[in-house]
């Protein structure tokens, strides 16, 4: 699961607060200068692996920020999670704004499912109603609040089902790709007529 979002969107601290993983975080852009990862742990014995990588920013995947070394990492993974934070001035442009970064830095990234997650409840008022944010492509979209704690069981179970459901397509895949291996006639054999 690749964590992708905007400088300061908290990334970082979702991960710190759904695994023993410990980056650093801290109220200034760029602040995760290298990807961390973090094992998330569910019941039943359940695993998987997030990534947080540096903010994507406009021109990412021209290599602006820290851009094309980051978006490589992010290749690795089944399944994307676009981080889309509450507070933002316009959350539709956000994820527009990531989505484009990932389909300009490569296609088969972005045909790689993904989720959508409005990150930063706590920073709306209670009966704030949520901006709406149009991602028809995406498997779903959750809203939670890492600081408060808000909609975390909800949304790594989801997670876990949707890399479940990613690794199940991508062993599907490699299956109907494996060549099929048929003996050769042996001499002694009966041709059929």
């Amino acid at each position: 699961m690749g964590l992708v979002g905007e400088p300061n969107a908290g990334k970082s601290t979702l991960l710190s607060v759904i695994s023993a993983a410990r980056p650093k975080i801290a109220d200034y852009p760029f602040t995760t200068l290298e990807p961390n990862l973090g094992v998330v742990g569910l019941s039943g014995h359940r695993t998987f692996v997030v990534a947080d990588i540096p903010g994507i920013i406009e021109g990412a995947h021209q290599g602006k920020g820290l851009g094309l070394q980051f978006l490589r990492h992010v290749e690795r993974t089944r399944v994307l999670a676009f981080l889309v934070p509450l507070d933002a001035e316009d959350p539709q442009a956000v994820y527009n704004q990531l989505r484009h970064e990932i389909e300009a830095y490569s296609e088969e990234l972005a045909r790689k499912p993904h989720v959508v997650l409005l990150s930063k409840r706590d920073l709306l008022a209670e009966d704030a109603p949520l901006p709406e944010v149009d991602a028809p492509e995406a498997t779903g979209m959750l809203t939670f609040s890492s600081v408060a704690g808000a909609g975390l069981e909800e949304l790594t179970e989801y997670l876990w089902k949707a890399v479940t459901v990613a690794r199940a397509a991508e062993a599907e895949q490699q299956e109907l790709e494996e060549p099929v291996a048929f003996e050769e006639s042996r001499e002694d054999e009966p041709e059929w007529e």
